[in-house]
């Protein structure tokens, strides 16, 4: 008996259906497989290279030394954030941004801490930045103020200097106008209530405890304008009664206070 037409068509419908879906599926595989391959195989995808921006006291090899990126690890598979953290630790280094660069790239754009003051211990100098984190040993940058009298117990590159004194000091300073902050040339802070800033005319300012800042800068800043405009300088300012600021002695004409 012949098989109806219409049911070989269909059956043949049915083969091509099913062929179809199976050629579909392994090219779905073989995709997939590439990608797999591209993913976790493919050599342009190995980080060949570092490239370092930013970096002006810390050098670029320290910084990648730092990341400690694998010869042979996947630039898909990295944690920037890893990296970034890495990298955070080095003294010098306030923030990073770490980017992924094909075919086989990591760029580290780093932002540096600036070097503020020269921390005095003895024979011993470092450089911090304006919040007390210290930089490295020696002096950075010449013609940075000085900062002493505090007693510390361990100082080392990357750490905070955990001292109410420091803090203290640090904290009168920046709080200073521009103009004025700029002529410090020496801070001395034996003990908080003590801070002692020396101006680079040999004037010193006894500021005191970082308190009543507003009126302490005030007045401040009024007695020094009106001593230059007098021509006259005074071996120290004492403001920290604000109310009753206190001069003396005089030290001669020398114009420029």
């Amino acid at each position: 008996m012949s098989t109806d037409p219409r049911i070989s068509r269909r059956r043949r419908a049915v083969t091509r259906s099913r062929r179809k879906r199976i050629v579909v599926r392994l090219s779905i595989l073989v995709l997939l497989a590439g990608l797999v391959y591209a993913a976790f195989f493919s050599p342009l995808l190995v980080v060949s290279d570092v490239k370092v921006l930013g970096a002006e006291h810390v050098s670029p090899g320290e910084v990648a030394a730092a990341a400690a990126i694998g010869a042979d690890e996947n630039l898909l598979l990295m944690s920037t954030e890893t990296v970034k953290e890495r990298v955070e630790l080095l003294p010098w280094v306030a923030g990073a941004d770490v980017d992924r660069m094909l075919p086989g790239t990591i760029r580290i754009r780093v932002e540096e801490r600036v070097p503020a003051m020269i921390l005095s211990l003895g024979a011993a100098r470092w450089t911090i930045d304006a919040s007390g984190h210290v930089l490295t040993s020696g002096e950075a940058s010449k013609g940075l103020p000085v900062i002493a009298g505090a007693e510390l117990e361990e100082v080392e590159p990357g750490k905070a200097l955990e001292s109410p004194e420091i803090a203290g000091a640090l904290s009168a300073w920046q709080s200073l106008p521009d103009d004025l902050r700029a002529r410090v040339k020496a801070i001395f802070a034996p003990a908080v209530e003590r801070i002692t800033l020396s101006l680079s005319n040999g004037t010193l300012i006894r500021y005191g405890a970082p308190e009543d800042i507003a009126a302490k800068n005030e007045v401040l800043v009024t007695i020094l304008e009106r001593l230059k405009a007098e021509g006259t300088t005074v071996e120290y300012i004492d403001v920290r009664v604000p109310t009753h600021p206190a001069l003396g002695p005089w030290a001669g004409d020398d114009a420029g206070a």
